[in-house]
């Protein structure tokens, strides 16, 4: 019994010294002071477009800054990214840049080997480049 209560404690104490991101954004969007309740929605919209929970997004949208909402939506919503996609995959001279963006989306999108693949090829394309060394040493 004192066990479980001192891990109860110790977790309630944790939690509110150290909170996580999700709370920290509930919290200051349920805030009184306007600019702090704006930045609270935006963050919680970021971190739940990052984790692909496109409906509780949509949620807060109407409440957002249409122009801070519409660059982060073509980063990381899966239909403009498949649209980004395939694009990019038909082009026919592609550079290194082009295969960084690839994998890039490959990466959010869930497809891992395609985007290591891209990798490598940006890599055969521009071995010097010490960004594209790095990725390409990470993946390998």
């Amino acid at each position: 019994m004192v066990t479980l209560l001192l891990i109860i404690i110790t977790n309630l104490y944790i939690s509110l010294k150290h909170p996580d991101i999700y709370t920290v954004s509930k919290s200051e969007l349920s805030s009184l002071k306007g600019s702090t309740s704006y930045l609270g929605r935006l963050h919680l919209w970021r971190l739940l477009v990052q984790n692909n929970d496109w409906d509780n997004a949509t949620t807060l949208e109407s409440k957002l800054n249409p122009d801070q909402v519409k660059d982060y939506k073509l980063s990381y919503q899966p239909q403009l990214l498949l649209d980004k996609l395939i694009l990019l995959s038909g082009l026919d001279n592609k550079n290194s840049d082009d295969y960084l963006q690839l994998a890039k989306i490959q990466s959010i999108l869930g497809y891992s080997s395609q985007a290591i693949d891209s990798v490598k090829k940006a890599h055969q394309l521009d071995p010097i480049r010490s960004d594209i060394e790095r990725l390409f040493y990470q993946v390998n």
